[in-house]
């Protein structure tokens, strides 16, 4: 037998209403604990689980006890019985235990416990029968020869009845062979009639043997070893099986209670989840109907843009038309002012030669100035004479011809000016007329390229708009995403709960498979009991 150590000698008092409910398999291993067995064994619920049960077992309990529960238990019956435990400090603790084995096609599958607070007298007594027990000792109760009820009845009639034949002859002086004929007729009639009348103790003895034989703890229960303890023992221990079966529908109820409040919670999540799914939907509604106008919004835009973008190409290439007619007209006008150029150059040569003939007439001028003072001279001379006059006139006739022949040369000159200075005029108005030209071609470009910038200003403006839309786009995109993920993140946490659910469900059938195995288990003892 398993031998737990250390222990400490301390006994801890089970509350009141303290309920220990513990299961184990076919083998003995733990497979369920309730919190009252976790909070009196020191132990925690994943120490206990598939562990053999006599981990709890205290050395004082002595091995007969148990060698009469397993044979109980094995042969299909429930025990009953005052059980000593040890807590994992060392501590101990008294227990009336019921233990019930769970039958599944025939076959033993399981064992149940309900363990409840005994009285100290029943401490006491199991403190003393187990030390005997311990020491080898036999209760003197079981040593005495045991006669049932009717037997003691029965020879009690044959005494009396004897004692009183043996008195009738000392008192009434009968003889003795007749009083004795009579005192045994009469105790044969008397115990036939004792034994009708104990038929049904002896039946609801055999009854209530059934139920419970287990001498050793009917004499801790009970104090007795007779019928009447017997009779009290198979009482208690069909309370017991009540009180255990009572026990074992709270325990599921309370688990059924935590799972309903499970169930509950889930509910109320898978709720929130929904309104938070339908609140999140009709924010993708809204943001996809602002997605819509936006779009619609962009493609007008587009359009604008495109239409922009179409008169901006017909102004370009007018511009383009505008400025090669310009450079044309600039190329002619450059023509014109090469024109001029040489007009001018003309003119100057012109000029020069008009130079050299002032040269001339100055010379003249100047030879004229000489004969003329030469013949003032020579005229002062002569006085009267004046031979030299006719001379001097010679000269001055000759030098008036040089000059009238150059005069008519300079007129000559002076025309070819005139004719140059028209020519260099009408070149020079030809030049303007096409510099006026140009200027209002420019002016026709620089509005056609005024044109452009204003397009180009519109298409920036129209391309910030586009840009501003698409911006607000992505955030309604993102607001799209971040809602979609919410939603995902919503159905895994419906899918989590609806699997929670589903598992809570399995253990709720699961409660109510064992306790319909249960309640036909109490079914089925009732009616064994009631045969």
């Amino acid at each position: 037998m398993r031998n737990n150590q250390p222990v400490t000698g301390r006994q801890l008092e089970l509350p009141a209403n303290a309920n220990i409910l513990s299961t184990t398999d076919s083998q003995s291993h733990i497979t369920y604990v309730n919190q009252d067995f976790i909070a009196i064994s020191g132990f925690t619920e994943e120490e206990l689980l598939g562990q053999p049960h006599n981990m709890v077992r205290h050395p004082d309990m002595p091995p007969a006890a148990f060698r009469h529960m397993w044979a109980t238990l094995q042969a299909g019956n429930s025990w009953m019985g005052l059980v000593k435990n040890r807590c994992k400090n060392g501590d101990h603790y008294w227990v009336s235990a019921y233990v019930t084995p769970i039958t599944r096609d025939g076959k033993i599958t399981e064992y149940q416990s309900v363990r409840t607070r005994p009285s100290s007298h029943q401490i006491d007594q199991a403190e003393a029968l187990y030390a005997r027990l311990r020491a080898g000792q036999t209760p003197l109760v079981w040593r005495l020869p045991r006669l049932g009820l009717a037997a003691r009845l029965c020879l009690l009639i044959w005494v009396l009845l004897l004692a009183a034949a043996g008195a009738a002859v000392g008192w009434l002086h009968t003889e003795l062979p007749g009083s004795l004929a009579l005192a045994v007729t009469l105790a044969l009639l008397l115990s036939g009639v004792v034994l009708w009348q104990l038929t049904p103790l002896t039946t609801l003895l055999q009854r209530a043997r059934k139920v419970a034989d287990n001498p050793l703890s009917q004499l801790l229960y009970t104090g007795r070893a007779d019928e009447w303890g017997s009779i009290d023992f198979a009482m208690r221990m069909l309370q017991a099986e009540t009180g255990g079966v009572i026990g074992r529908i709270g325990d599921a109820a309370q688990r059924l209670g935590g799972c309903t409040d499970s169930l509950v919670e889930q509910i109320d999540h898978c709720k929130t989840v929904t309104v938070s799914q339908q609140s999140e939907a009709d924010q993708v509604a809204t943001a996809v109907t602002e997605m819509s106008v936006s779009i619609q919004q962009v493609a007008g835009n587009a359009q604008s843009a495109s239409v922009a973008a179409s008169q901006i190409d017909v102004d370009t290439r007018r511009g383009q038309q505008l400025v090669s007619t310009t450079s044309e007209a600039i190329g002619a006008l450059c023509g014109e002012i090469a024109r001029a150029a040489g007009v001018v150059q003309e003119l100057d040569s012109h000029s020069q030669q008009i130079s050299r003939v002032l040269e001339v007439i100055r010379g003249i001028a100047e030879q004229t100035n000489l004969l003329a003072l030469n013949a003032a001279i020579e005229a002062a001379r002569a006085g009267e004479h004046g031979r030299g006059f006719s001379v001097v006139a010679d000269e001055v006739r000759a030098l008036a011809s040089r000059t009238q022949q150059s005069t008519e040369e300079i007129q000559q000159m002076i025309g070819s000016l005139q004719q140059g200075a028209q020519q260099a005029v009408l070149a020079m108005s030809r030049s303007g007329e096409q510099a006026s030209a140009s200027v209002s071609m420019a002016q026709e470009a620089a509005a056609a390229l005024s044109g452009i910038g204003l397009g180009m200003s519109e298409i920036s403006a129209m391309n910030l708009q586009i840009a501003t839309a698409v911006e607000q786009q992505g955030i309604v995109s993102e607001d799209i995403n971040r809602s979609i993920l919410n939603m995902r993140a919503a159905a895994d946490s419906n899918v989590s709960s609806s699997e929670s659910n589903r598992c809570n469900a399995n253990y709720v059938a699961g409660l109510s498979s064992a306790l319909h195995q249960l309640a036909q288990q109490f079914w089925l003892k009732s009616s064994q009991h009631g045969q």
